[in-house]
């Protein structure tokens, strides 16, 4: 397994990261806690040391299945959760972290990210509690996600930030405009959500696919008329390119993304072992530079049906 330093952290974590908002049995229809622990130490047997959870997913209980899952286990894995936009006051923060800690069944967690900047609650008021709690040694590193350039001005103002988790993947690539960039430059690791466009570009999907209302993908934009349509054409395109490396065209997204500049690590999520072994071959390769160029016309092609709204879901 592939490693890569995140921020200027002392934490190499694996390329493919083990995501957990699948398991926790919200959005994405029902899932079989047995196997989520499964598939997490499958994710652990195959190299991968990094899993990304939040309190938002199944309303902890996304944190409880990992925490279970990690029971001797701990000092095997960076453990990343999350800050909802509901508990941003500086009063509930603390409280937050150690429902949460409660939950993973440990003490500290590896890296603390506030999941969604608030409205109307300044990003510095919550950045202070954060590192206060890091000084107290239960937060090892700070992170944020979906946040622009002026609101990881803000943070950085406060403190340090090691990491950015934001939407991407070779059909969603808004963040390369000013957000990449500015995260290189301030050697903000990136650790990329939905590297797969929520399974769009694993090839499993057709015309006739139809989502339940309790399903997130039935209100993501890419999932969406003509939008959808032009995406699966691309996918399909993608067949030759995996064919001739011996991968899958989901392996190909992988690979494509952790060829892209300032990206640490992929979050993918599981709900399976076998799922866990398909995406860890994402990485351990690479796309040769006319196959890279291929993939960016077909990914130009599908960005094109796109507004510059950088929101994945509307709702």
């Amino acid at each position: 397994m592939e490693l890569r330093r995140l921020g200027r952290s002392d934490m190499w974590i694996s390329s493919i990261s083990l995501g957990c908002w699948v398991m926790g049995k919200e959005w994405w229809g029902d899932a079989d806690d047995s196997e989520s622990i499964a598939a997490i130490h499958a994710a652990i047997d195959q190299g991968i040391n990094f899993i990304d959870t939040a309190p938002a997913y199944g309303a902890g209980h996304s944190e409880e299945v990992l925490g279970k899952a990690l029971e001797g286990k701990r000092d095997k894995v960076y453990i990343a959760t999350k800050v909802g936009w509901g508990d941003l006051d500086p009063q509930k923060l603390p409280g937050a972290l150690e429902a949460s800690l409660k939950r993973l069944r440990t003490d500290y967690v590896d890296l603390y990210q506030i999941h969604w900047p608030h409205e109307t609650i300044p990003i510095s008021d919550s950045m202070a509690v954060i590192k206060k709690l890091q000084d107290q040694g239960k937060v090892r590193y700070i992170g944020v996600s979906n946040f622009n350039v002026p609101q990881m001005k803000e943070a950085l103002s406060v403190a340090r930030i090691e990491s950015l988790q934001p939407p991407y993947n070779l059909f969603w690539r808004h963040i390369e405009k000013e957000i990449l960039p500015f995260c290189i430059e301030n050697e903000i690791g990136v650790i990329a959500y939905s590297p797969l466009a929520q399974g769009l570009l694993t090839g499993k999907f057709t015309k006739d696919t139809k989502f339940p209302e309790n399903d997130i993908r039935s209100h993501a934009l890419l999932f969406q008329g003509d939008i959808f349509l032009t995406a699966l054409e691309a996918v399909e395109e993608m067949k030759p390119i995996a064919q001739k490396y011996g991968k899958t065209v989901g392996q190909v997204a992988l690979n494509w993304l952790l060829c892209q500049p300032g990206v640490t690590s992929a979050i993918v999520g599981a709900r399976r072992p076998s799922q866990v072994e398909e995406n860890v071959g994402g990485q351990g390769w690479k796309l040769d530079d006319e196959d890279l160029k291929t993939l960016d016309q077909l990914s130009k092609r599908v960005m094109s049906k796109l507004d510059d709204d950088p929101r994945m879901w509307r709702w």
